[in-house]
């Protein structure tokens, strides 16, 4: 039974991820500071590892067939103070460079490593803007834009280790407990629907179940290797998404509800400007290429009904 390593493990996408792996015959060992908080599971054991203290179990990495780097403080979890947004940065670096340190230092049969990034890469959309950004494309200049620099740059010396590395640039992920749909559902469920700002800015995206089995494609296959935009195929104004998921719901019988672009940086501060009031247009045409297998390409009633929000 081959044994993936996962950091970042306990978060959402982690759990779910976990899942998939054990149901797929892959044991999961996974990274986290508190590893005495989480009960023994079948094929699944949680270990020490500290990366502000460059702390690692070098027995899991000596064991591991895969490394997927999913650890970085939550985005969403507070205001971004200038201590916040430090700390979103220092957790992602100090972890994919204690990766890179351990794997240079202890021996280990590690085939690839797998770790998260995000569309953030390349800033905002502007009004010239007549296509979707791709991979090649340079950065922007938000600070997004830089976490992502940062993040990517931590682990790009694997790449010199003799390892495959891939790097997916996450869209806005969805699913139920968490992120944007959750907060969505909080005014859906009143028949309310939401328009943030004003509800024109491009929303890439991608379902939790897909972005979890593209991180299993990218395992199984070695020919995916490099960058790749982990989104749907089906990008689309934030207002049109949040309607999609009210008609569906509740056909004709819902209201729209405006909230204010100046209401969203009030509260919200930075995080509101940059995450919920710019857009990103973003193809994913190059894991298309690599002949991923979506699930949910399209948000059509499929995909909300899979949701499960109601």
């Amino acid at each position: 039974m081959e044994k993936v390593i996962i950091t970042g493990g306990t978060g959402a996408i982690g759990l779910h991820l976990t899942k998939l792996l054990v149901a797929n015959f892959y044991e999961v060992i996974i990274f986290t500071r508190n590893p005495n908080a989480h009960p023994p599971q079948s094929h699944v054991r949680y270990v020490q590892w500290d990366p502000k203290k460059q702390i690692i179990d070098s027995k899991s990495i000596q064991e591991a067939d895969y490394i997927i780097n999913l650890a970085g403080a939550n985005l969403n979890a507070s205001r971004w103070t200038k201590s916040y947004q430090q700390e979103i940065i220092s957790s992602r670096v100090e972890s994919g460079q204690l990766i890179y340190q351990a794997l240079k230092q202890i021996p280990n049969q590690v085939k690839a490593v797998l770790s998260a990034s995000a569309i953030g890469w390349y800033g905002a959309d502007d009004s010239y803007k007549k296509k979707p950004f791709e991979e090649g494309d340079p950065q922007g200049g938000n600070f997004l834009s830089w976490v992502c620099n940062l993040w990517e740059a931590s682990v790009k010396p694997i790449e010199t280790l003799g390892t495959r590395l891939v790097v997916f640039r996450f869209g806005v992920v969805i699913s139920k407990d968490q992120g944007l749909l959750k907060e969505v559902n909080r005014l859906l469920r009143f028949r309310l629907n939401p328009i943030f700002g004003s509800g024109k800015q491009m929303l890439s995206w991608i379902h939790i179940d897909d972005l979890c089995r593209m991180f299993l494609f990218a395992m199984q296959n070695n020919t995916v290797s490099g960058l790749y935009n982990a989104c749907a195929s089906d990008p689309m104004p934030i207002a049109q998404f949040t309607k999609r998921f009210a008609k569906r719901r509740y056909g004709l019988l819902y209201l729209p509800f405006p909230i204010p672009e100046v209401l969203i940086k009030l509260l919200l501060g930075k995080k509101g400007q940059e995450m919920v009031l710019q857009g990103t247009w973003v193809s994913n045409k190059k894991i298309v290429q690599e002949n991923f297998p979506f699930k949910y390409p399209v948000l059509d009633n499929n995909c909300i009904d899979n949701l499960h929000i109601g």
